[in-house]
């Protein structure tokens, strides 16, 4: 399993030719030995399909699935139709209600899955439960424009990603994570964090609205993320481990935010899983490559891990081998 952003390509990049050629022939060596690739992130599959996985060659599908939108969903390769599907079972998704009171009308009718059920239609009925309830805001993120633009930040640039079980928020459009590391942004995106959990409070977490709660669980390093609870990266490795009959200790992670707080660290939950970091910080119970970060690390432990497989390693060896780097 591995993380996306900032751990195999840099956040808000498209990765070129070159490079899917290089995951490629990875992913094909992984196939060859019985290996699962599973990528793992809170973007959604209309997102991430077209930046990577419509671009890898069909024949190695079979061999990759993916969870998106923050652990709501999950996707596996049809290869009778040639499409990708989404596993129905698995899906843990906003109701309209709390979609609607999060992201408000416009971003509602843009982003809203477009079923056999009008979206006008659907926002009519959204909006009525809302009114009902007594929630009269045109929705949070509505609210919390004004006070990015009071730091000097153009609300029009951001861009909102409705993905399901999740919501992103990028407060200054999505691009990478440098941006949002200069001071003025973070001191904006700590006053709206804060903000938006005030409201979520306020409303007692949208449970009148759904039967799961809504939370903001992570800082991350960029946007703001607005996630149904339980739906994390925890929760797609328990559906490996249980429906894909994967034992945990044949499991191995790979992130860039491996520690206390960080968006990966829930994976620490379950007991067995080997942890490969590749984060500029990390806490005890991983094993680092010394002198590489992000996606250069990445890329040495997985071509590291393919030749070890190609030189006729198992696939236990290579885990305890790395679980001994702890």
């Amino acid at each position: 399993m591995t993380d996306i952003d900032d751990t195999i390509i840099h956040s808000g990049i498209t990765p070129d030719t070159d490079w899917i050629k290089w995951i490629s022939k990875n992913i094909e060596i992984l196939q060859q030995h019985k290996v699962l690739w599973v990528p793992m992130s809170g973007v959604a599959m209309v997102k991430l399909g077209p930046r990577i996985l419509y671009r890898l060659p069909s024949e190695l599908l079979p061999g990759v699935l993916y969870y998106g939108g923050d652990g709501s969903q999950k996707y596996y390769y049809n290869s009778e139709k040639k499409v990708w599907a989404e596993d129905e079972q698995f899906r843990r998704v906003f109701t309209d209600a709390q979609a609607l009171a999060i992201i408000g009308r416009e971003e509602f009718q843009r982003g809203i899955l477009k079923d056999d059920n009008p979206v006008a239609e659907r926002y009519k009925r959204a909006k009525a439960v809302l009114l009902k309830a007594g929630f009269e805001s045109e929705g949070i993120l509505c609210e919390m424009k004004p006070i990015l633009q009071d730091f000097g930040f153009d609300p029009e640039l951001s861009e909102t990603y409705f993905r399901g079980g999740s919501v992103s928020w990028m407060m200054l459009g999505d691009i990478s994570a440098e941006p949002y590391k200069e001071s003025i942004a973070m001191g904006a995106r700590k006053t709206l964090i804060e903000y938006a959990k005030k409201r979520l409070s306020e409303e007692g977490y949208l449970m009148r609205f759904g039967d799961i709660g809504v939370q903001i669980p992570f800082p991350g390093a960029r946007g703001i993320k607005f996630v149904l609870v339980g739906n994390d990266k925890e929760r797609g490795t328990r559906d490996l481990i249980n429906r894909e009959q994967i034992p945990s200790h044949n499991i191995l992670f790979s992130g860039n935010e491996l520690f206390h707080g960080g968006n990966d660290n829930m994976i620490r939950n379950i007991k067995g899983v080997t942890l490969l970091s590749v984060g500029d910080k990390t806490d005890p119970g991983e094993a680092v490559i010394s002198g590489k970060i992000g996606v250069g690390a990445f890329r040495q432990w997985m071509e590291s891990i393919c030749n070890d497989l190609e030189r006729g390693e198992t696939w236990s060896e290579i885990l305890l081998k790395y679980r001994s780097l702890y």
